[in-house]
C-alpha cells in the first residue's frame, strides 16, 4: 500500500509546515495571563502511551542531584554552573525554606516563583521538592512588566561526567513550567561531549502539549535519551536551557521553569516497540475526525481511510523486519479491512541517522477501505519484529471513527472533561472577548453546511442577555484565520441550553442564516465567539490534552492588545459543522409566529426598512447594537396587531460599519446583522 513517513519532533522546524498550517504562525503574541495556583495543577500532557514513554532510563544510575546543596551539587561530581542574560539575576536556587538564592549566593529576597504573572502559586512538587530545587524565574525578572520587558536566556551546566563505558544514557527530571508568548516551549536539555565548545540541543518539554500560557503538569517527570551525543564519550556535560525557540526567534519574557531531581541511568531495555498514537487521518496535511458525514469520507479509489501510527523504538538496538498491522472493525467485531505495513529496520533513538534523531516517526497508511454503511468502526494497529518485544503491552492501539449523515466532528462526545471558558476581567464583573472552534477539510465536492451544533457549558450565560456570533471561515492562508472571510449569524443566549453539569449537557443545533456551499479541496473554521466584553460568560464543553491534529483555535488577546484567533489548541471544541438541514432556534420561533426578514436595502444609506411578520398581537421593539455590544438605536412600537410590518430605520445617525439588529417580540428575541455605509 501507498504509504508518507515523516519525522515527528517536539518542536516542527519551519519547513515543515504545511501550506494550510501556516495560518497557525500568524500572531502568536500573546500577553502575559496571571497564574493561579490550580492551574499548576492541570495535566497538560499527551496521551497515556505518551506519558508512559515519558519517563525512560531505570538501568543503572549514572548521575543524580537533588539540589539539596544548590549550585554546589549534591552529586560527588561537582558544582553547577549558571548563565542567563540577566547577569545573574534569573537562577535561583530555591531552598528549603522556599527563598530564592542567586548563584553568588546571595538572597533574592522573595519565595520564587515571584513574578506579578505568576506569584502566590504552588511550589515545585517534586520527591525531594523539600530539600530545595531550581528555577528560572523570568516573570520575577521583567517584574514590574511597566518597568519594560526582556527576552531572556540562560542555561545551568552539569560538573563534567565520563560516560565511556555506557552504550545508552538517558537524563530523567522533574519539573514544571509555564512560558509566554508562542506556543513553541522555550525549555531544552543540552549536550557537550567536548568539554562546553559545541552543544547539541534536545527539546525539553517531554509530553507536554506545547501552549503558550498554560502551565504543565506539576511534577512533570521527562525523560531524554542522549545516548547519540553521550554514550560513549569521556568529556560530558548537560545543561538546562531556556532560548528563545528558533522558530520565532525571540518573543519568551515571562514565567518561570523549576528543575529537580534529576537522574543520569542506561537503558535496560534492549528490544521494545511501541504505538505511541493512532489516529484516523493524515494529521500532517488534513485532519483527524470522531465524525464523519458519509458523502466525506475518502473513498476507496482515492486510498481509502488513512491511518496515522505514531511508533518508537525504546530499546536500546534497532529493530529489524517491523511491520504495522492496521485492521478496521465493524460494530460486530468483524474484521472488514486488514492492511500490512513493512517497515524494516527501526534504528534506536542513539542510533539514529541524525542527533537528536527523532524520538518517533509516524507512517500513515492508506487502507484502500471506504464504510458501506453508516456506524462506528474500530481501528486498530500492531507494531512488530523479529526480535521478541520484552514490553509487549504497548505494541497496540484501538480508535473509533463514527461515519453520519450529516454530522463533521473532532470531538469524543462521551468523554468531554472541560469547560472552555472567557478570563475574567481584573477589577470587574465582565468576561473578555473569546470564541472556540475547529477547522474542516472538504474531501469531496457537494456538501453544504447549514449550521453547527455546540455542547455548552455549565456556566455559560450570567447576569446579563449574552450575544453570540456563529460563524463558518473559509481559510485563506495568505491572511490567517483571524482575517479570513466569514460567514456569520447573530444569536441571543438562551439560559435554557445551560446543562446543569457536563453529563446532563446536549447538543444545542444553530442554524446558519443561509445554508452556504462548501467547495472541495478547501479548508473552513466553525466556531462560536464573542467580540466584546460581556456580563455573562461563553463556554463550550470539550475533550483536554485530544487535539492530535492541531484543528482547534481560541479567541484570545495578543501582545498587541487585538483578540485574534490563536490554532494549534490542546484541547477540542464540542463544535460540529452540519451537513443537511435541521430544526433550530429560528424555526422554533416561527413556529410560535414570529418571523424577521433581512434590512433592505443592505447595505444601507440613510435609511433602511427592516420587514417582520407576526401570526398575533405582540408588544414588539427593535434593539441595534454595534460589534462591541453596545446598545446604540432602540425602536419601541408597542403593542402591534398581527400581520406583516415595516419599520424605517434611521441610519444617519450611526457610523459606516456592521452592525445587529434584534426584534424583541414579548420576551422573544430574533437578530440578523447589517451594514451601513
Amino acid at each position: 500500500m501507498k504509504h508518507l513517513t515523516l519525522a515527528l519532533c517536539g518542536v516542527l522546524a519551519a519547513g515543515s509546515l504545511s501550506a494550510q498550517r501556516l495560518h497557525d504562525r500568524q500572531d502568536f503574541a500573546q500577553a502575559p495571563q496571571a497564574l493561579s495556583a490550580v492551574e499548576t495543577q492541570t495535566v497538560r500532557q499527551a496521551t497515556t502511551s505518551s506519558m508512559e514513554m515519558a519517563t525512560r532510563g531505570g538501568g543503572t544510575v549514572l548521575f543524580q542531584e537533588d539540589f539539596a546543596n544548590g549550585f554546589a551539587g549534591n552529586n560527588t561530581f561537582g558544582a553547577w554552573t549558571a548563565e542567563d542574560t540577566g547577569g545573574g539575576s534569573i537562577w535561583q536556587y530555591v531552598d528549603a525554606s522556599g527563598n530564592g538564592q542567586w548563584a553568588d549566593g546571595t538572597a533574592s529576597g522573595v519565595q520564587p516563583p515571584a513574578g506579578e504573572f505568576s506569584g502566590n502559586i504552588n511550589s515545585l512538587a517534586s520527591t525531594t521538592g523539600a530539600n530545595g530545587w531550581m528555577i528560572f524565574d523570568c516573570d520575577y525578572y521583567n517584574t514590574p512588566i511597566s518597568s519594560g520587558v526582556e527576552n531572556t536566556e540562560g542555561w545551568i551546566t552539569s560538573p563534567v561526567l565520563d560516560f565511556t563505558n555506557n552504550a545508552s544514557v538517558i537524563v530523567s527530571w522533574e519539573q514544571y513550567f509555564r512560558y509566554c508568548c508562542y506556543p513553541f516551549a522555550p525549555v531544552f536539555l543540552e549536550v557537550s561531549n567536548d568539554g562546553g565548545n559545541n552543544w547539541i540541543t534536545f527539546d525539553g518539554h517531554g509530553s507536554f502539549i506545547e501552549s503558550a500560557n498554560t502551565a504543565s503538569a506539576n511534577p512533570l517527570t521527562t525523560s531524554v535519551d542522549i545516548s547519540c551525543a553521550a554514550a560513549g564519550q569521556s568529556n560530558v556535560q548537560i545543561r538546562f536551557s531556556y532560548l528563545q525557540p528558533e522558530e520565532t526567534g525571540d518573543g519568551y519574557s515571562h514565567y518561570f521553569w523549576g528543575i529537580d531531581d534529576v537522574v543520569i541511568s542506561e537503558n535496560p531495555v534492549v528490544n521494545d516497540l511501541s504505538i505511541v498514537q493512532l489516529t484516523t487521518g493524515d494529521v500532517f496535511n488534513v485532519y483527524e475526525y470522531k465524525h464523519i458525514p458519509f458523502e466525506q469520507r475518502i473513498l476507496a479509489a482515492d486510498g481509502g481511510l488513512v491511518a496515522g501510527v505514531l511508533y518508537r523504538n525504546n530499546g536500546n538496538t534497532d529493530q529489524e523486519g517491523v511491520e504495522i498491522v492496521v485492521d478496521i472493525l465493524d460494530a460486530n467485531g468483524n474484521v472488514v479491512s486488514s492492511t500490512t505495513e513493512t517497515l524494516g529496520t527501526v534504528p534506536s533513538f542513539g542510533n539514529g541517522a541524525t542527533c537528536p534523531s527523532n524520538p518517533q516517526d509516524t507512517v500513515y497508511i492508506t487502507t484502500g477501505w471506504e464504510p458501506t454503511d453508516l456506524g462506528t468502526y474500530t481501528v486498530q494497529a500492531n507494531i512488530m519484529a523479529m526480535a521478541a518485544d520484552e514490553v509487549a503491552n504497548d505494541n497496540s492501539a484501538v480508535t473509533d471513527v463514527t461515519f453520519t449523515t450529516d454530522e463533521y466532528g473532532h470531538d469524543d462526545a462521551d468523554n468531554l472533561d472541560i469547560e472552555f471558558r472567557p478570563r475574567a476581567i481584573d477589577g470587574s464583573d465582565l468576561f473578555e472577548p473569546t470564541g472556540y472552534g475547529n477547522f474542516y477539510h472538504m474531501q469531496n465536492e457537494g456538501s453544504t453546511a447549514y449550521g453547527m451544533t455546540v455542547r455548552f457549558g455549565p456556566n455559560t450565560g450570567g447576569v446579563g442577555e449574552l450575544e453570540f456570533e456563529t460563524r463558518l471561515y473559509t481559510l485563506d492562508g495568505a491572511v490567517g484565520l483571524t482575517d479570513s472571510p466569514f460567514e456569520s449569524t447573530y444569536w441571543l443566549y438562551n439560559d435554557e441550553w445551560t446543562p446543569s453539569s457536563i453529563a446532563t449537557s446536549e447538543f444545542v443545533y444553530l442554524s446558519f442564516e443561509d445554508p452556504i456551499a462548501l467547495d472541495q479541496g478547501n479548508f473552513y473554521f466553525a466556531s462560536v465567539i464573542v467580540e466584546f466584553e460581556t456580563d455573562a460568560e461563553l463556554t463550550v464543553l470539550g475533550n483536554s490534552n485530544s487535539d492530535t491534529d492541531n484543528s482547534t483555535g481560541q479567541y484570545s488577546q495578543a501582545g498587541s492588545g487585538d483578540y485574534v484567533w490563536f490554532t494549534s489548541q490542546t484541547a477540542t471544541p464540542a463544535i460540529r459543522l452540519i451537513t443537511s438541514e435541521r430544526v433550530g432556534v429560528d424555526e422554533i420561533a416561527n413556529a410560535n409566529g414570529i418571523q424577521l426578514f433581512q434590512n433592505t436595502p443592505n447595505p444601507a444609506n440613510g435609511t433602511t426598512t427592516i420587514r417582520f411578520e407576526m401570526l398575533q398581537a405582540r408588544r414588539v421593539a427593535l434593539e441595534v447594537r454595534d460589534l462591541q455590544g453596545r446598545l446604540v438605536q432602540t425602536v419601541d412600537r408597542g403593542q402591534l396587531p398581527a400581520g406583516m410590518h415595516n419599520l424605517v430605520l434611521d441610519t444617519d445617525v450611526l457610523n459606516a460599519g456592521i452592525y445587529t439588529y434584534t426584534l424583541v417580540a414579548d420576551g422573544m428575541r430574533l437578530t440578523k446583522k447589517m451594514v451601513v455605509r
